[in-house]
């Protein structure tokens, strides 16, 4: 049988780690870079990844390479009430640890360095012109390229994306905006943290006990607020929640638009949309990369299950056996952490029953455990 290829098209922490994953099976890769050079990685976000996740990625990774991640064993969360912040849930599992943090740019080199080394990977640079979806192939640098499966990690407003999927999808715009950075600090903090303030949730994510990236959701009235307003505006909170003595350094906050938004199709003929182009949550669970790590491991198995029965890729039932599997629980998750944020953001109608929730929710050690049960490994695991 002729060796099976497939098309990874985008250089983003999606793209990277599609071709990564799939590159374990015997088939031949072209991993599409829009830029001719690899430039210097730029992120300065940071990813959480659930504890299976991790057990997961650790497959493809050396041990050596595994220390750029930070594992949490605590998660605390906070609600602020005339300017106190509340401790009222604490998740813990009997030290296992729940949460890995990374840095994006960190993990993406680690995951392009091992990129270069796989015999049947291929970096082709080059801007994708068009998607021939009926015949399987691409454009590029005027040369068609015929494949067995194509996967589109793009952005959101990929013009590509937009031809395969169409604009059929299903939006909540809250007009929130995001903003993240590195803060170094002096006080010894190890415990992932999230606050629900009335500006909006803030996630504290720590890196090394003087280390921690930040997550700050602000509601529409902070849009226009200039970077500067911004990065004053987050010393202070920060100051006010892990004391006013700590001495902390910020590095200029970078933001991102947060809407849930969730394509009803991403997959026609031998094509899918992966990551941020098929459907983006709220960042108020950190759950995003999670269900796209768990997107491409149900594709990886769904392959090799084809390959074991000596079938071919193109025209199978992957795509369609990947929707069945994946899209209910990606769609429902989505619904569930955009009712999470709508209902924890300030509001006097629905204070009282926060603060009556909040009383005891603690002590419910059962919907403690189902919540780290679903957050780890999803709703139908």
């Amino acid at each position: 049988m002729k060796k099976q290829k497939i098309c990874v098209i985008g250089d983003g922490l999606a793209g990277l780690m599609t071709a990564l994953i799939l590159s374990k099976s015997d088939i031949q890769i072209d991993l599409i870079f829009k830029n001719k050079k690899v430039k210097k990685i730029k992120d300065s976000r940071t990813t959480a990844i659930s504890e299976s996740n991790y057990l997961f990625l650790s497959r493809f990774f050396k041990n050596s390479e595994l220390k750029i991640f930070y594992s949490c064993k605590n998660i605390d969360l906070y609600n602020e009430k005339s300017g106190q912040y509340q401790h009222f849930m604490n998740f813990n599992e009997q030290g296992k640890n729940l949460l890995h943090m990374v840095e994006n740019k960190k993990l993406k080199n680690i995951i392009l360095k091992n990129i270069k080394k796989k015999k049947n990977i291929e970096i082709i640079y080059g801007a994708v012109k068009k998607l021939d979806v009926e015949k399987s192939c691409i454009l590029i640098k005027n040369k068609k390229l015929y494949y067995d499966l194509i996967a589109l990690c793009l952005g959101r407003q990929s013009d590509i994306v937009l031809q395969l999927v169409g604009k059929r999808y299903i939006e909540d715009n809250s007009e929130e905006i995001s903003f993240t950075g590195l803060v170094k600090h002096d006080k010894n903090i190890i415990k992932a943290k999230q606050y629900f303030l009335k500006e909006g949730p803030l996630a504290i994510l720590p890196l090394d006990k003087n280390r921690f990236s930040f997550v700050w959701t602000l509601n529409r009235n902070y849009r226009k607020i200039k970077s500067q307003n911004i990065k004053k505006l987050v010393n202070q909170k920060l100051k006010s929640i892990i004391g006013s003595k700590t001495k902390i350094s910020l590095e200029e906050p970078a933001g991102f638009p947060v809407s849930f938004k969730f394509n009803t199709n991403f997959v026609k003929k031998n094509s899918l949309v992966l990551g941020d182009s098929s459907y983006n949550v709220h960042p108020i669970a950190g759950q995003g990369f999670n269900l796209i790590l768990r997107d491409i491991k149900k594709l990886s198995e769904f392959i090799i299950e084809n390959q074991s029965l000596g079938l071919q890729i193109k025209d199978s039932m992957i795509l369609d056996k990947f929707i069945r599997s994946r899209k209910p629980e990606n769609f429902l998750y989505g619904l569930g952490i955009n009712f999470t944020n709508r209902f924890f953001k300030h509001n006097k109608s629905t204070s009282l029953l926060k603060e009556m929730i909040f009383k005891d929710i603690n002590k419910f050690k059962f919907l403690k455990k189902l919540s780290l049960k679903i957050s780890d490994q999803g709703i139908f695991p």
